[in-house]
């Protein structure tokens, strides 16, 4: 295959079986070839918030955003992503008591990322107004 869209459809076929790391291979290549397929980069974070890459996933959702503000599913994905990130601060802030508090102080500053994010999700696919 030597085009994007070819690539990105192996990449959703990859992620209909549940196989999100040869997904990510499949974007990358998409990618590749159109550094501006939205579709490729927003699908990319999903596959990245499926195995809990939260990072991962916010840079591609961020990518995506870039090419396109007005993406409300980017927008809604970034908002779940920083929650899990946020979760998972939140999970060794109670395994590890010594760092609890600052990691405590991180996540909540990324729940009110995700906020925002899904406040703009809303705006962008004229849910609130």
């Amino acid at each position: 295959m030597d085009d994007a869209e070819s690539w990105y459809k192996q990449g959703n076929d990859m992620m209909i079986q549940e196989k999100n790391e040869d997904a990510i291979v499949a974007y990358d290549k998409a990618i590749e070839l159109d550094p501006a397929h939205i579709s490729a980069w927003n699908n990319k974070g999903i596959a990245m918030f499926r195995l809990k890459r939260y990072e991962d996933a916010i840079s591609c959702y961020d990518k995506t955003i870039d090419l396109n503000p007005n993406h409300a599913n980017a927008w809604y994905n970034k908002a779940k992503a920083l929650r899990g990130l946020g979760q998972s601060y939140l999970d060794k802030a109670n395994e590890d008591r010594v760092a609890a508090a600052k990691l405590i102080n991180q996540s909540l500053a990324l729940f009110d990322s995700a906020d925002k994010c899904y406040a703009q999700g809303e705006v962008l696919s004229g849910e609130k107004k």
